[in-house]
């Protein structure tokens, strides 16, 4: 067996309805559809030009958020989101800026209403 691509990444959400004004509006994803499960429900977001699903699962309120990000999404002119973010009362991190052997990269959380930390990144390739 090989892996050939990631399928989805799940975060779990105390309150779907509550949730799904922030991965919308916020970040910009598209709603590709609320499932009904037999233990609940769940929203999946397609991601652009990716085949990879961002699914929310609803788990009620006795949930502990993601505290660090378990991934990171690619966004373009990433100085200009933070500002227009912290001006709109989103809950952010700070933004770091770090050099690898590989890239240059600017990047930053936000949190969505649960708290669940997502990082938000932009790099420049350092080799051509």
């Amino acid at each position: 067996m090989k892996v050939q691509n990631l399928g989805a990444i799940f975060i779990r959400v105390s309150n779907l309805d509550r949730a799904l004004p922030f991965y919308s509006n916020v970040l910009g994803l598209q709603l590709r559809d609320v499932e009904q499960w037999d233990n609940g429900r769940g929203a999946n977001y397609t991601i652009p030009n990716q085949s990879t699903l961002l699914t929310l699962i609803e788990v009620g309120e006795s949930y502990e958020p993601l505290k660090h990000p378990i991934m990171n999404l690619y966004c373009n002119n990433i100085s200009e989101a933070y500002e227009e973010l912290n001006n709109k009362g989103v809950v952010l991190g700070s933004i770091n800026r770090w050099s690898s052997e590989w890239n240059d990269h600017i990047d930053f959380d936000i949190y969505d209403p649960d708290g669940n930390a997502i990082n938000l990144i932009e790099w420049t390739s350092r080799k051509e």
